[in-house]
């Protein structure tokens, strides 16, 4: 092969490349969708109880993240976070879990994650390696069957 086509062989390699790095999610992480979801019944709640939340993921992550803290907290630089876990080889494979329970391999700083506050509007972010993702929820009043 000449020169020339040598050239010209190149110059399309790099434009392939340029359109699957730019145009394509060739080499980016999948965002992690979550779900929230309420469980209606709480058998004789305390006072200021909210309804159990359960986070529901789109498929099995090894997290290595996460963090449950209000939305108003989001942007200071030292956040008041409700609940914080985080593992350095990730968790065992998760497609779901429920608010302050424990989720195998992770483990977080203090002791007991914080009570939610009803009406308060919260943020979940998530990581599993390069994934990441987040929802924000508002977490609703548990109602005594009275």
């Amino acid at each position: 092969m000449t020169k020339k086509n040598w050239l010209m062989l190149g110059f399309v390699a790099a434009l392939g490349a340029f359109y699957l790095l730019r145009f394509t999610d060739f080499g980016r992480p999948q965002p992690i969708q979550i779900n929230v979801v309420e469980r209606p019944f709480v058998p004789n709640p305390a006072p200021g109880e909210v309804l159990p939340l359960v986070f529901g993921l789109d498929r099995d992550f090894r997290l290595t993240s996460l963090r449950i803290l209000p939305v108003t907290e989001v942007s200071n630089t030292k956040p008041k976070v409700a609940w914080q876990l985080s593992s350095k080889a990730g968790s065992e494979p998760v497609r779901g879990f429920t608010y302050a329970d424990e989720i195998p391999g992770m483990k977080g700083p203090g002791s007991n994650p914080l009570p939610l506050i009803a009406g308060t509007t919260y943020r979940l972010e998530l990581e599993a390696g390069r994934a990441k993702g987040h929802v924000e929820f508002t977490p609703h009043p548990a109602l005594s069957a009275e």
